[in-house]
């Protein structure tokens, strides 16, 4: 079992995960793929200090619409791949189970947690400074998640991030055809509300 990226299926990832898949697929060994779309953990990362310093997320791209995925989906596909026959040979694309802009998610998680989580529109710099500023996983994929590299590194525009129609991808039933089920945001957000409180 490979935990790849959506983004092969999409066409986007053609030098980081591909090749793995490639090369897993050339071993002779039995294979199947699980290539998630964004994770909802993703949120935690990026948002959660600026959540539980000054309850506000500051994004660039606050009508930017994705469906992003449980980690707990992506664990239980992974875990189903590896137990259970029949997944030989595939290659699952997941992503969660609700199409939802930055603005839906940042209101879920108020809702999570009780209280309004602002949400502040900033400039693709400045939420670079921010992520940079954070450390961590934030500061390491900066670049990549604001829209200054694209997936090969290669210098990029932030603004075609922002203009990125990803309808075509999604949402997909993969996590509940493979699990029985399939978490929404609003389940991820109460997960992790301990987490985003002060």
């Amino acid at each position: 079992m490979t935990l790849s990226s959506g983004a092969v299926e999409g066409g986007y990832d053609t030098d980081f995960h591909l090749p793995v898949e490639q090369a897993v697929e050339a071993s002779g060994l039995e294979w199947t793929h699980v290539r998630p779309g964004e994770f909802m953990l993703n949120k935690l990362w990026i948002w959660g200090p600026s959540i539980r310093a000054e309850g506000v997320v500051r994004d660039p791209f606050p009508d930017a619409t994705w469906c992003p995925v449980h980690e707990d989906d992506i664990a239980d596909v992974a875990a189903a791949a590896l137990l259970e026959d029949g997944h030989a040979g595939r290659a699952y694309t997941l992503n969660g189970p609700e199409f939802l802009s930055v603005r839906d998610q940042v209101r879920i998680i108020g809702e999570a947690l009780g209280r309004e989580v602002r949400l502040e529109r900033v400039t693709p710099g400045r939420a670079r400074e921010i992520y940079r500023r954070q450390g961590g996983f934030a500061a390491d994929n900066a670049d990549f998640l604001l829209g200054f590299k694209d997936y090969s590194g290669a210098p990029a525009d932030p603004e075609d991030r922002g203009a990125l129609d990803l309808s075509a991808f999604g949402p997909l039933p993969t996590a509940e055809a493979v699990t029985g089920r399939a978490r929404t945001f609003a389940e991820w957000a109460r997960d992790h509300a301990g987490d985003l409180r002060p």
